[in-house]
């Protein structure tokens, strides 16, 4: 309870300004600048501990996909604190309701996909491919939902994009947000953050097969989460 109502003090203290900020600039790389702040700083504040493991994986590869497990919302706000290159999320149309969120996701230009429509999904790849074709990470947590007591199966956007642009696939594990912030439970808890950033899988490696690079890369991320 106590976590809890200090997370939340710390909230409204922090969050006023960073939306006042957003909305009057007009710069995408400034929104995310601001963002990446914010969200270190609501890290520290809260007093939970981060750990970050395997960095060089992002800074060695200029372009890729970047895909990680879902467990709670804390999720993209980690992301946002850990990941240093440049990036665009690929989320669900439903986060453009949450004002908040909206406004992160239509000031940093993410790309916005409605799954229950082909058309939708189509165009997201789309977007998806002029991205990587551009150079800009994407990232993706492709179960789709956050699912805090085992991984889901993975959708397969992310994986026939990469296959598409020939841009490698960078698993990243996140462990401890949910006990932080459980899915069904509104108490924050303290706790330790472990982020595992692993070796990059390049298309090639699989024979360019979207279903088997999808494989191997729910693979790499279930070995850390369940330590086999």
């Amino acid at each position: 309870m106590l976590v809890s109502a200090w997370v939340a003090t710390v909230l409204l203290v922090v969050i006023p300004p960073l939306w006042i900020a957003l909305l009057l600039t007009r710069s995408r790389e400034r929104s995310m600048r601001l963002l990446r702040r914010w969200a270190r700083r609501v890290i520290a504040m809260s007093g939970c501990s981060l750990r970050i493991r395997g960095l060089q994986h992002l800074t060695t590869e200029r372009c890729a996909v970047i895909v990680a497990n879902h467990a709670s919302y804390l999720d993209s706000v980690v992301l946002l604190a850990v990941i240093p290159s440049e990036y665009r999320f690929v989320a669900n149309h439903r986060e453009l309701a949450r004002p908040f969120v909206g406004l992160v996701l239509r000031k940093g230009d993410h790309l916005i996909v409605d799954r229950r429509s082909i058309r939708s999904r189509e165009a997201c790849i789309r977007a998806m491919l002029r991205a990587l074709h551009d150079g800009t990470s994407l990232v993706l947590f492709p179960e789709g939902t956050r699912a805090p007591n085992q991984l889901q199966a993975f959708k397969n956007g992310a994986f026939r994009a990469a296959i598409k642009s020939g841009r490698p696939i960078i698993p990243v594990a996140i462990a401890g947000t949910s006990h932080i912030l459980p899915r069904q439970f509104r108490l924050l808890r303290r706790g330790p953050i472990e982020i595992d950033i692993l070796p990059a899988i390049h298309p090639e490696s699989v024979s360019r097969d979207a279903a088997e690079l999808r494989q191997q890369t729910r693979t790499a991320i279930a070995r850390v989460l369940h330590g086999s």
